[in-house]
């Protein structure tokens, strides 16, 4: 078969089951389960390839290496020739490596997971129409090591479906997120955050009796299923539609569209003023605007309405078109000087008025295009970020510094928020960018501080110590530029506690909530420091705190990983391991979260989701053992007797000795 002709010549189906099909021909029938294995988990490798040994131990894992090795080979014979049989030539070998021909294979997963970062609603329908049933549903081999990494991938899989169906509610309209909420709950009926996002649903549509009704179904579950009350977050949710007036008539004659009242902050981009006075540059403001609400329209967290007109001044009230219930307003103007042209742009609170970020920006007239694509560039990560900073009512107090150390700056913070081993290596690159030219930037060495301290935390730079040391004096120096920055002081502490130095992260953590009680990271930093010092009410207390200030933003994750480190000290484990495996659902690469899954299940009795645990850390952290788990990757609870628990438990999971 020539590669020419194979490109889209045979699909291999992972979810729901095992298929394999030759597009002309059909499904095609393999004998037995282990040629099928064999290509399932190639599929999966890097490169689309395994060594003999690997597939031998993965499959036969119970036999000595002779036995596993012969079985492979009669195995791939078998397998070699049902494909012949169907005109299908997709798998090479090369001495000790086995694999499959990349170029002659179409592989569902693959698909579903590259489509998965569309931002446009038809995009991400079309990436999950690949779901159609759990991966590698109803195959079991009795081979422990490839049962377990196929149910490790059968759970990473799902969260990821879930979290993208969630969002792809979000994104459509009323009636079709309903539905998408309907079937998330039939693919996990004990999922919390699913019960929540039909709640906004139904309340964004009016519908508070059956949102209501929905809360208490959420209640009954968690009561039977885990013996827990509802998250704060849910019970907030519901207090907050018990709070709503009975009677909605007048409500409903001035309330906004549903898409505005789904919790996505609206925003509203004007027509940018001509102040040129040359009639040309109206299509330079013009091509800006459109620029930049296409830019926005592709994040999905906010509605963006267009073509509306600018905002006007009475006196000093900015007066906003009757028609428009946008939360934000977003608008600018263009002037010239010569060939320079410069464009000043203001994010507004369309209720109060009061201006939340402004900037300008200066280009040549000659590279107008160019300056176009920068200029919007420029303000969707100004305002994404600033919107962030709003939202957990914190103004950032530190200097920008020049444009090109902004930009680099905002780019890096936007990595960093994706938060993967990854975007957090391309976080650091960015700012170690900024702070070359601006060496003294508070910005710079604060964004460069927290993204070498989160790289130690997710695995993506090792532990050494040269590293953590850099994080503190970077941190450090943004503190002397800016001492009452409680962003700073944060991330000051989150690096004295990856050097250990848990006294000293706590005193900055309570400087920064002394500076701005409101700021949930304050609470979310301060709740791990305490956990880890054993002071497990206090550590609660922080978490919850932290939790409902900062509900639903991008570190949510990161606050619930912070409770489940306290549970665990308490002894709480059952709660633990609820709110653990939430946090691995919501960012599967966050090993220190899987480990914390992992132990809490082992405490609790569920040694096969235990194993399940560990594996998934491993396959993301291959070097992980009980030698350098803790404090070389997690940080070390204080006290003794809680270190050494959850060491005692890890082993029992299955994680490998020193």
């Amino acid at each position: 078969m020539q590669s020419g002709d194979s490109v889209a010549a045979s699909k291999i189906s992972l979810f729901g089951g095992f298929r394999i099909e030759k597009e002309t021909v059909g499904p095609i029938w393999l004998t037995g389960k282990r040629g099928p294995a064999i290509i399932a988990y190639l599929t999966r490798c890097p490169g689309m390839t395994a060594t003999r040994e690997k597939l031998a131990d993965l499959l036969w894992g119970d036999s000595d290496s002779e036995h596993s090795r012969n079985s492979l080979r009669q195995t791939l014979s078998v397998l070699r020739r049902d494909l012949s049989r169907a005109g299908v030539d997709i798998i090479h070998s090369r001495r000790e490596l086995i694999g499959l021909r990349p170029d002659t294979v179409r592989v569902d997963v693959e698909e579903f997971e590259s489509g998965l970062s569309a931002r446009s609603a038809p995009d991400l329908e079309t990436a999950l129409a690949h779901y159609i049933g759990p991966f590698l549903d109803g195959v079991y081999l009795g081979s422990n090591a490839f049962d377990d990494w196929a149910a490790s991938e059968r759970d990473r899989l799902l969260g990821r479906a879930l979290e993208s169906f969630e969002k792809l509610a979000r994104l459509v309209d009323t009636e079709a997120g309903l539905a998408l909420a309907d079937r998330i709950l039939g693919m996990d009926p004990a999922r919390e955050e699913s019960y929540r996002l039909k709640m906004d649903l139904l309340a964004a549509c009016g519908q508070r009796d059956r949102a209501i009704r929905t809360y208490e179904a959420c209640r009954s579950m968690l009561k039977k299923e885990f013996g827990v009350e509802a998250s704060p977050e849910t019970r907030a949710l519901w207090q907050s539609l018990l709070s709503a007036a009975d009677t909605t008539t007048l409500q409903s004659a001035n309330a906004p569209p549903a898409s505005q009242r789904s919790g996505r902050p609206s925003i509203s981009v004007a027509d940018f003023v001509n102040l040129t006075g040359k009639r040309g540059d109206d299509f330079f403001a013009k091509g800006l605007v459109q620029d930049i609400t296409t830019a926005l329209s592709e994040v999905a967290d906010y509605v963006v309405l267009s073509g509306l007109p600018s905002l006007e001044k009475n006196g000093d009230e900015l007066k906003t078109p009757a028609l428009v219930r946008a939360r934000y307003m977003l608008n600018g103007s263009v002037q010239r000087s010569g060939d320079e042209l410069r464009v000043n742009v203001q994010l507004a609170d369309a209720g109060s008025g009061h201006n939340v970020w402004a900037q300008k920006f200066d280009g040549h007239s000659e590279n107008a295009l160019e300056f176009q694509d920068r200029i919007a560039q420029s303000v969707v990560l100004a305002v994404i970020l600033e919107l962030q900073l709003t939202n957990w009512k914190v103004r950032d107090k530190s200097p920008p510094g020049p444009p090109e150390v902004r930009r680099l700056v905002n780019e890096a913070l936007m990595k960093y928020f994706e938060m993967t081993r990854d975007s957090l290596l391309v976080g650091i690159e960015l700012a170690e960018k900024a702070l070359s030219i601006g060496p003294d930037n508070a910005r710079a060495q604060r964004t460069l501080s927290i993204a070498i301290s989160m790289s130690v935390a997710f695995g993506a730079l090792p532990r050494e110590q040269a590293q953590i040391e850099r994080a503190i004096e970077l941190a450090k120096a943004s503190v002397l530029a800016v001492p009452d920055d409680e962003i700073a002081r944060c991330i000051l502490s989150f690096a004295l506690e990856s050097s250990g130095r848990i006294d000293e992260a706590i005193a900055e953590c309570q400087h920064a909530i002394s500076l701005n009680p409101s700021y949930p990271s304050g609470h979310g930093d301060i709740s791990m420091l305490f956990a880890l010092r054993g002071q497990v009410g206090e550590a609660v207390r922080e978490a919850n705190e932290a939790i409902r200030l900062g509900t639903h933003d991008v570190i949510d994750f990161w606050r619930h990983h912070g409770l489940v480190v306290a549970l665990f000290a308490g002894g709480d484990d059952r709660r633990a391991l609820e709110v653990a495996r939430k946090v691995v659902r919501t960012k599967p690469g966050f090993v220190r979260g899987a480990l914390y899954w992992a132990a809490s299940a082992s405490a609790t009795g569920n040694n096969e989701e235990a194993s399940r645990a560990i594996h998934h850390c491993l396959s993301q952290l291959p070097h992980l053992n009980l030698g350098n788990v803790c404090p070389g990757f997690v940080p070390r609870y204080v006290k003794d007797h809680h270190h050494s628990r959850f060491l005692e438990m890890l082993s029992r999971a299955g994680l490998p000795g020193s």
